[in-house]
């Protein structure tokens, strides 16, 4: 609704962000700049309109993925969760990942309550990103013959760039099992609130099931009594 009438009234502009989005290629910090670089099969093709489809089709079956965890997991998942494993997923497989692209994920990283090791691992590998990529831009744009600082190599700054993709999946497979394992969940295990950052979703009663998994769910408002 906000965005409708400077859509409507300056459909040029509003646009623009979204067909550069479209057209541009896989940029820094990618999972894709790292296939593109290494030529990997099917998965580096540099040309926009595979790259489109791959980061995207691979974002709908992480979404399909996402649901069907939330449907079928042993107790209805805190709505931090979610939010998290949804935009980690964005991240790891978007064209663009920009170093403060993390300050979207710290918030609900918090509400999240990983564990406290894996959350320290992926800030480390935040912080030598963060230092990674401008080094890596020194390296790449430094003068020939120039003396004094020679930036980061290229293998090391693809090393470091697997190293921050590497630690958001990690810190996401803490959350995925604190969802499979509810008696993990520090917010939950503490025993006051069901879902204190869920809002209307807080000690709400499951409305669909799936019921593949082995063992009767728990519901959710259980954890809220």
């Amino acid at each position: 609704m906000v965005n409708l009438p400077i859509a409507l009234t300056a459909t040029s502009g509003w646009g623009r962000f979204y067909a550069f989005s479209r057209d541009r290629g896989a940029d820094w910090g990618s999972v894709w700049y790292l296939f593109e670089h290494y030529n990997i099969p099917v998965l580096g093709d540099s040309s926009s309109g595979a790259l489109n489809l791959l980061s995207s089709g691979g974002f709908a079956l992480a979404c399909v993925g996402i649901a069907a965890l939330a449907l079928a997991a042993p107790r209805r998942p805190r709505l931090p969760q979610l939010c998290f494993l949804l935009l980690a997923a964005f991240l790891i497989l978007n064209k663009v990942w920009s170093p403060q692209y993390v300050i979207w994920l710290v918030p609900l990283a918090v509400l999240c309550r990983p564990r406290v090791w894996a959350y320290v691992i992926w800030q480390l590998a935040e912080v030598a990103y963060f230092f990674g990529i401008w080094g890596y831009f020194v390296f790449l744009y430094r003068t020939p013959g120039e003396g004094g600082y020679g930036g980061v190599p290229t293998g090391w700054y693809f090393v470091i760039l697997a190293a921050r993709l590497l630690t958001v999946g990690l810190l996401a497979s803490t959350v995925v099992a604190d969802i499979l394992q509810p008696e993990r969940d520090r917010v939950r295990a503490a025993g006051l609130r069901d879902d204190p950052a869920g809002g209307a979703l807080d000690g709400a009663p499951d409305r669909l099931v799936l019921v593949w998994h082995r063992g009767p769910r728990q519901p959710a408002e259980a954890a809220a009594s």
